[in-house]
Order: structure tokens, then sequence, then C-alpha cells
């Protein structure tokens, strides 16, 4: 009985020392929600300056174990470019169990102490109404979060699954789930995310039922804030399968798909490494084989890279939102063109890209290129450039290409297509070997290629202004001349845009 009395006393201890704490930890909470939201409004300005977006809260209910509220992006003003319009606004719907030991992280048996748990709910507000639509009245995104008593979160996303059909286009879309860690002042960020499928069903220009279809979705992200407020660390996205189905008949399937990123910085720059797989890709049931590109960035200047960053972003969404009122061949246009005017700025720290390598290997070998390309500031040069060659010289440092493509390979290759594009059997080996032979022909007669261990191969090398192709030694000026790539040089007082 003693016993009993003494188990009554303790849970009841526990039990007020709870009910204290958790009235305790929400009273910090409502004291402390305006500056939650004016630090959300800090980061807002500082990672997203264009997005014109603020964050409010309205309908602060405080209880002793819970309390809800309601938290609303609207347009700030201060932009032209707003992502959402005067009067839009995205709000969610927090229920909020205090802490120390929140009553949502208790039933996953998480014993963590906690400031709080919060569970969102996206509303359904006129901003979002075909949303809501096509999700029959359900909120698309719901989350559960663990906020820690040092700032950090831990968030678990939900988004349902979509059938969605609008006229003869069709989506289906299985859902996603998420697990979002983010430090205090997003100095690190964390994510993964998996969704089992994705497909888009629509006519074609030809009127053909043209229906793709993603499975075995998955990405990854572990990135840090860096010294010039760039995100460093790695990232992930795969795709187990890539369809395109055209008619009930499966046109091409591209498996095994993944890209890899993992850059990082020293004190003055940045490098990092991109990595592109296919293990296979499928033409209408045929192998054509697997393909890889390995891209490695070096020497990018941070604050250059900074300025670059901001600037393109900038007039990159003004360029957007006037896009639906412009012809496209003009979008485009405008789009090379202001990439083009911001590109001397990645240029400041003498950077240098490598392609180590592209490759495509089939049944009978593999073809490989590999770039090693040294870069230059422009603008640290003595004197304007007159002319293309000049031009060139004040841009590249060096370049070194090596191609070899194994004619077994190029074969099967070509054999193929021709194939698939309705040729028998023995034609298509016929026009196959036609084919190649030509391609090497050719490439030795410009004196571009030549032919050794049964593939075709070339070398180029260049640096001052001198260029070796495949061990013919010349200037640039001579190798631009086999081409006719420069015109007659320019006058002096017009130098080279």
């Amino acid at each position: 009985m003693k016993k009993s009395l003494v188990a009554v006393s303790v849970i009841v201890v526990l039990g007020a020392a709870w009910t204290g704490a958790s009235w305790y930890t929400g009273k910090l909470l409502e004291q402390h929600m305006a500056d939650m939201v004016a630090d959300a409004n800090t980061q807002l300005k500082t990672h997203y300056p264009h997005a014109g977006l603020k964050l409010v809260y309205q309908d602060y209910h405080r209880g002793v174990f819970s309390s809800s509220v309601r938290f609303a992006a609207q347009p700030d003003g201060t932009s032209p470019d707003n992502l959402l319009s005067p009067g839009d606004e995205i709000a969610f719907l927090e229920t909020i169990d205090h802490g120390p030991f929140p009553a949502a992280q208790l039933k996953k048996l998480n014993l963590v102490p906690s400031m709080a748990s919060v569970h969102s709910e996206l509303q359904n507000t006129p901003t979002l109404k075909d949303l809501f639509a096509v999700t029959q009245g359900k909120p698309l995104v719901t989350a559960e979060t663990r906020i820690g008593y040092n700032g950090n979160t831990a968030s678990a996303i939900d988004i349902i699954p979509v059938n969605y059909q609008k006229n003869t286009s069709n989506l289906e879309f299985a859902g996603a789930t998420l697990n979002l860690d983010v430090a205090k002042d997003m100095a690190a960020v964390k994510l993964d995310a998996k969704s089992n499928s994705l497909a888009f069903t629509s006519p074609n220009q030809w009127g053909q039922v043209e229906k793709v279809t993603l499975s075995g979705i998955k990405l990854s992200t572990d990135t840090t804030q860096g010294k010039f407020q760039l995100g460093i660390g790695k990232q992930a996205l795969s795709v187990d399968n890539a369809i395109v189905n055209i008619d009930g008949k499966d046109a091409a399937q591209l498996s095994g798909f993944s890209m890899k990123t993992d850059f990082g910085e020293d004190q003055q720059n940045l490098k990092g490494q991109i990595d592109y797989q296919l293990d296979s890709l499928k033409i209408q049931g045929t192998d054509f084989g697997s393909g890889k590109l390995m891209v490695k960035l070096d020497k990018l200047d941070g604050q250059a890279l900074k300025q670059f960053s901001d600037s393109y972003n900038q007039q990159a969404m003004q360029l957007l939102q006037k896009s639906e009122q412009s012809d496209p061949e003009a979008n485009q246009q405008q789009a090379a063109a202001l990439l083009m005017s911001n590109l001397p700025l990645l240029l400041k720290g003498n950077p240098s890209i490598s392609i180590q390598p592209l490759s495509w290997k089939n049944s009978k070998g593999e073809s490989t290129f590999t770039l090693q390309l040294d870069l230059k500031d422009p603008s640290k040069a003595a004197t304007p450039a007159q002319t293309e060659d000049q031009l060139i010289s004040q841009y590249i440092g060096s370049l070194d290409a090596k191609l070899n493509i194994p004619l077994d390979m190029a074969t099967e290759l070509t054999t193929q297509t021709a194939r698939v594009e309705g040729y028998n059997g023995d034609d298509a080996e016929k026009l196959a070997k036609q084919q190649v032979q030509g391609l090497a022909a050719m490439g030795q007669m410009f004196k571009l290629t030549s032919l050794q261990n049964n593939a075709i191969t070339s070398s180029f090398h260049y640096a001052d202004n001198q260029v070796d192709l495949n061990g013919q030694k010349m200037t640039l000026q001579e190798f631009a001349g086999l081409f006719g790539v420069f015109g007659a040089p320019q006058a002096p007082q017009q130098p080279a845009q």
C-alpha cells in the first residue's frame, strides 16, 4: 500500500512539474513569438531578397499544454517582383504542443526535451482555391516539427497523393515524404525527400497520347552556409526509372539516373564537382547503353560568385515575370544575353573547368571525351582586345581536349539507331558501317581526327596563342584559317565586343 502511495505521489509531482514546465514554455513562446517572426523575416531578406515576402502571425491562443496560431506569407510591397500579388496570402494553421516533453513527440517515443512540437496544416485561402480544388478540399501539405531550445528545428513533412485531370491532360502524383532539419539562422540545412511516382499524360503535337512517368524519386541535401553566404556541401538527386509512353507503347526508358554535387571553399575560392550517371537508355526496347559525366569546377572567386548569384537571380526573376507576355524565342535570347552580361563576374578568380570524362558505353566499347579549360579574368588585360583571337587569349589561359571513339562501338550505336528508324538488320548494319567510315574519313581529311587502334581519336591543346592539333603545331590564327573562323582584323578603334 505504501509503495502504491509513493508511486501516486511521484506521478502527481511529475504531472505538476510537467504542467508547470509546459505552461512556462508556452509563455516563453508567446513572449518571443514576435522575435521569432522578425528573425524569420530577416532570413527571408537575407536568402531570398527579391521574393518580396513577409511572414506575419495572427490569432495566437495560449493554453497550458498547447497553443494555436496562424502564420501567413504575404507580399511586403517592397519589390516589383513579388511572388504574391497584393491581397494574396499563403497561410498555415499551427497547433503547438508545449515542451519540455511535447505530447506529439511522446507519442513517437521521442524523449529528447524540446521547446515545442508543431503540427502545421496548409489553409484553404482564396489564393490557393485552385489547389484545394485539385486535392478535393484536403491540405496538400502537413508537417510535424520539433523545435529545440537551441533554435534548431526538425520537420517531418507529408505531401498527399494527387490525381488531377483537366481536359485531355492528367496528373498522377503518389505523394511524397520529406525530413527537413534546419539549424538556427539557417546555418545548416539537411533534407531527405522521397516519392514513389509522378506521371503526366497529355496529347503531343501530333495528336498522340504521350505519358511521362517518373518512379523512385529521391532528393537529399546536406549543406551549410559558407563564409560568402553561399550554400556549400552535398546534394543528390536520383530517379529509378523515367518512361515515355506514346499511344500505349514505351518509346524510351531511362533507368538509374543520378546527379550528385559536392562543393567546398577555402579562404578566397569555391570548388566542387558535379557527377551525372545513367545506367541504361532503352529506345523502343533496344538497349542503347549507359553514360556518365563528371564536371569539376575550381578557383571560383567567392565574393564574385555571390555578386553574380544576386545580380543574375534578380534579373532572371524579372524576366520570368514578363515571360508570359513575351515571345518564347525572344525570352530565350534575353535569357542568353542576361547570362553573358553577368558572366565576366565568374572569371575574376581565373577559374578552371574539367570534364573527366564524358563517356557513353554499349556492348561493343566505350567512347570518351575529356576537357581541361583554364580561364582568365579579362579585366586584368593590359589593353582591350582588337580582334577575335586576342579576345580568346584574354579569356582562355589553356585548353586541353581528347576524344576517343572505338569504331565497333560507334557502328553498334549507329546500327541500333538505323533499326529504330525502320531499317532491317542487314541494311541497318551496312548503313551504319558506311556512316562511321565516312565520319572517320572526313575527320582525317580535315585533319581533325586520326585513326588509331581501331578508334577515331583526336587531341587538341591551346595555350599562349599556340595550337597543337593531333601533333600538328600552328598559331591560333593559322588554326582558325583552316576553317575560316575569324574574319579580317578589325580596326584599332573598334575593340571586339
